[in-house]
């Protein structure tokens, strides 16, 4: 496909391939200050032409403005912006363009863990649930990737953990007033009532225990913090 944009009535036209484009958008310019976006695979070349008239043969085909003979000898077909426009107005209102209110955002999480299979499972349910997922070996781990990042929507934290613990991290988060509302959700096997309260008095937001766990829980509890 190759498309054209007038500079001038009274001048030449320049067109542009379509064959390496990238799905860049071609923006024409039309002469009465109206826009038209093409989407092509990539820019392969661009040269100014002599646009020859319509043929017989290409008088009653659309959106086609006329033809040039390339130095290499082809024929090379050139659009007409303004029949496009035409073309396409009236089927506008058909499609949404995404703009940056409408284009979903995967919720970032950081996930610390320090059990290999359990943080590719918990990792695997997050990621099925469309969050961006980040892990960390450890609490000393997490602390540094949060630090490193600092764009996450979420923590999620086992509790007995080397290095540094999933409590202490938790009180360590909240000791920075950036992080005094990051949502942080403790998954541990600690399921007395005074685990849970430590738990809360470091400042998660949620605790949940393995023996417990469902991921359809952890889903919800990340869903209503964020």
């Amino acid at each position: 496909m190759w498309g054209c944009a007038y500079r001038n009535p009274s001048e030449y036209i320049s067109f542009k391939t379509a064959q390496d484009f990238s799905l860049s958008e071609w923006r024409t310019h039309l002469l009465w200050s109206e826009q038209l976006g093409v989407f092509v695979d990539a820019l392969v070349d661009q040269q100014d032409i002599v646009l020859n008239p319509h043929s017989k043969l290409l008088k009653h085909v659309r959106n086609i403005a006329g033809a040039t003979i390339l130095g290499t000898g082809e024929v090379c077909m050139v659009l007409s912006p303004q029949d496009l426009l035409k073309s396409l107005r009236g089927k506008r209102n058909d499609r949404v363009v995404p703009t940056l209110e409408n284009v979903f955002v995967q919720p970032k999480v950081l996930l610390v863990e320090d059990s290999i299979p359990i943080r590719t499972q918990v990792r695997r349910i997050l990621e099925g649930a469309g969050y961006q997922v980040t892990t960390a070996v450890d609490g000393l781990d997490g602390l540094e990737k949060l630090q490193e990042e600092d764009a996450f929507d979420a923590v999620v934290s086992n509790v007995e953990m080397p290095n540094l613990d999933g409590l202490e991290l938790t009180a360590r988060i909240r000791q920075e007033t950036k992080y005094e509302k990051l949502p942080i959700i403790l998954v541990t096997t600690l399921a007395q009532d005074e685990d849970k309260q430590r738990g809360t008095d470091a400042g998660a937001n949620a605790y949940i225990t393995k023996g417990d766990f469902d991921q359809s829980l952890l889903i919800n509890t990340l869903r209503n913090l964020i």
